[in-house]
């Protein structure tokens, strides 16, 4: 084997050719020639077809172009991006043929093939801070740890790094050691491996009963059957991404705001899950469970009610512990830095004012689960946390009696160990649940719910994708860093348009007047759409439904329906004489007023539906920035200061929480194909929106 020096490529991706000479007789006088660093002058897809020893893994890729993932990848590595390749010699897919008594690659089952090709390709996407990966990034991701993670490859997985001394090298997924590295090209790096990578095929259940510090817990999720769910979906196998009905939608262009956009159905239908587990430990120390019998006593002092029944098969979606267990559960499953979105902290929320905050549903029927990340320097002083880590169920606003610090989750050390086949399990520090001391110190404040949240299929199919910089790509063009989808009926649980609508989700620009840098539309071929969907749960209460969204002249007109009856008046998303039509007043204006006459105006928008977008939302006209206060000088201002960034009220209704309401938008206008947009939803309790002046009023953010 070749021996590559850590530190010898990190001065050579440098380019510290000085301090590389001087080193060499030093430090690695037999590192061959063709080891070192060197520029290829081609694209990926050239470099790997013209090269004579990764013939079969180019075959392999070659032959993943007929899989039903939609995306011929040689056709992708031929275009320009940030792509990083771990390209395995023919010796080792020969090694691999063996093993599993194939003949050839053409033997290898073409979805396999695809598996193969995604896992040793990581794609970087746009933007002024992406790049692919060197040995110098390497070394900066071990630091003195040794092992880290690799951002997620194109099969979305984890790979693990580690530097193996011995070896004196590299060594990824514990399976293939980098023996030639840092090829550059012109989309590019690709390192040669001597193996096949390998990423775990163990479903989430699987990896819980192998670690030792969570036994209670994945007993628990045994006994409730939530353990077999799991590990029997991994995939929807009636999900065609070729069925001649979705042929028209591929590369479908949408005409929306003033771009034409390209659009495409998702390649997949995969189901993916997050278990946020209390080790033994925890369960011992905090509450004194010692077993399984411990936590069942325990999850009956919090759903055991006067319905409860002791006859109730664990299994039962009543059963407290199924209840309890479930709470801990998402039907989803991200990267850590993920559940609150990238796009929360490059894009939009400003992390001096507020703290990133997403709103999910649970196993447990019917709940939902705040997670929020620390990033107000101000609330950890104040209450304690973590910077930039994610708690659930941490209270922010003034209506708690008592600051509830929220359960911390734990950032693992190497997520490729806790990440499997479908999704993903992290340690957390004590038990969260859905109690009603919970509903009143958690949900009495403004929930803010970004669209896509409410839509586990978007997240565990990696569908939401940025464009951290506006580098000119057109939206039509089907090589855009951030994609668009066309949601089709039967892909989205709940969601059903008409025959001629179309679903559309916008990826993240950060050019975009969306909360988190994308955006849903209800779009027509016809100039008429009908679309429904379900309202996140949220506690038994009176609520205003609010919509979050940019007024522009492309935009439509029309009616909203709760549960199939109309509620309130049309309305209408265009920008035409906003001043007047709404009563909406400039900041600037509205600060000069004295304090009287400025709440005046606001309850005047307020009475007539609308109040400004949110003043911790900013959005930018450039390329890219940096989060919190600094992004104030490089944006276009907050939502709050533009006319266009506009929340509406839906509807003021009780909801109650025992009901999946249904959400109803059918156009009344839609003249020249115009859109309706959907970025975000917020509900708004009584005691939030009820109180207008100083004091325990809503807040502008």
């Amino acid at each position: 084997m070749k021996n590559i020096s850590k530190n010898l490529f990190a001065w050579l991706v440098m380019g510290v050719t000085g301090m590389m000479a001087l080193s060499l007789g030093s430090c690695s006088d037999d590192i061959p020639a063709d080891s070192y660093y060197s520029y290829r002058g081609q694209l990926m897809s050239d470099y790997l077809q013209t090269n004579d020893n990764y013939s079969q893994f180019t075959a392999i890729i070659n032959r993943a172009a007929s899989s039903q993932r939609g995306v011929n990848i040689m056709d992708l590595l031929a275009t320009y991006g940030k792509y990083t390749c771990f390209a395995p010699t023919n010796a080792a897919v020969n090694a691999y043929l063996s093993e599993n008594g194939y003949k050839s690659v053409e033997e290898i089952p073409v979805d396999i093939c695809d598996t193969i090709a995604r896992t040793h390709l990581l794609n970087s996407g746009s933007g002024e801070d992406a790049h692919p990966y060197s040995t110098a990034d390497f070394t900066e991701m071990l630091g003195e740890a040794g092992t880290a993670d690799l951002p997620i490859n194109m099969n979305g997985r984890y790979l693990s790094l580690e530097w193996v001394d011995e070896e004196e090298t590299y060594r990824i997924s514990g399976t293939g050691f980098i023996t030639h590295a840092n090829d550059s090209v012109d989309n590019g790096i690709v390192h040669t491996v001597n193996a096949l990578l390998s990423s775990s095929n163990e479903t989430v259940p699987d990896l819980l009963a192998k670690d030792d510090r969570v036994k209670i817990f994945s007993e628990a999720l045994t006994l409730t059957g939530l353990a077999d769910y799991m590990s029997n979906h991994i995939k929807d196998e009636t999900w065609n991404y070729y069925d001649e009905k979705y042929e028209p939608l591929h590369g479908k262009v949408i005409y929306s705001g003033a771009q034409n956009d390209w659009c495409d159905i998702p390649e997949e239908r995969k189901y993916k899950f997050t278990v946020f587990a209390c080790s033994d430990s925890v369960l011992s120390h905090q509450y004194g469970i010692t077993d399984i019998q411990g936590l069942y006593t325990y999850a009956k002092g919090i759903y055991g009610g006067p319905e409860y029944s002791e006859n109730l098969d664990f299994t039962d979606p009543q059963n407290p512990l199924r209840r309890l267990v479930g709470y801990h559960c998402l039907p989803f499953a991200q990267s850590y830095d993920r559940y609150t979105t990238i796009c929360t902290i490059k894009y939009n929320e400003t992390k001096a004012f507020i703290n990133p905050t997403e709103w999910y549903a649970t196993m447990d029927t019917l709940t939902t689960l705040k997670v929020t990340r620390m990033k107000s320097p101000g609330e950890i002083r104040q209450y304690g946390g973590v910077e930039d880590e994610l708690y659930l169920n941490r209270s922010d606003n003034n209506r708690s009696t008592v600051h509830w610090p929220g359960v911390h989750v734990n950032r693992p050390s190497n997520e490729y160990v806790q990440s499997g086949r479908n999704g993903a399990y992290f340690l957390i520090d004590g038990l969260v649940d859905y109690s009603e001391e919970t509903k009143q110190e958690i949900f009495n404040t403004r929930i803010r719910f970004d669209l896509i949240d409410c839509f586990p299929e978007m997240l565990s199919n990696d569908l939401r994708n940025y464009d951290m910089a506006h580098d000119g790509t057109a939206s039509d063009n089907r090589n855009a860093p951030a994609r668009n989808f066309i949601l089709p009926n039967g892909y989205l649980d709940g969601v059903k348009t008409n025959e001629d609508g179309y679903f559309m989700y916008q990826g993240a620009r950060n050019w975009y007047w969306s909360y988190e840098g994308d955006e849903f539309n209800l779009a027509s071929d016809v100039n008429h759409y009908d679309a429904e969907f379900y309202l996140p749960s949220v506690p038994t209460g009176t609520y205003q439904i609010r919509l979050g969204l940019a007024a522009m002249a492309s935009r439509g007109i029309c009616q909203f329906y709760l549960d199939g009856v109309p509620k309130g008046i049309p309305f209408d998303e265009r920008n035409n004489d906003i001043e007047n039509r709404i009563g909406w007043v400039s900041p600037s204006r509205l600060n000069s007023l004295p304090i009287e006459e400025r709440e005046a105006s606001k309850k005047n928008m307020h009475n007539l539906g609308w109040y400004h977008g949110p003043a911790g939302i900013f959005n930018t006209t450039g390329p890219g920035f940096k989060d919190g206060r600094d992004a104030l000088a490089h944006s276009g201002g907050t939502f709050y200061e533009h006319t266009t960034t506009l929340r509406y009220v839906l509807a003021t209704e009780t909801l109650d929480e025992n009901v999946r309401h249904k959400v109803r938008i059918k156009s009344i206008w839609a003249v020249g194909s115009a859109l309706i947009m959907f970025d975000y939803l917020e509900l708004v309790p009584k005691s939030v929106y009820g109180v207008e002046g100083e004091g325990r009023a809503e807040d502008d953010y």
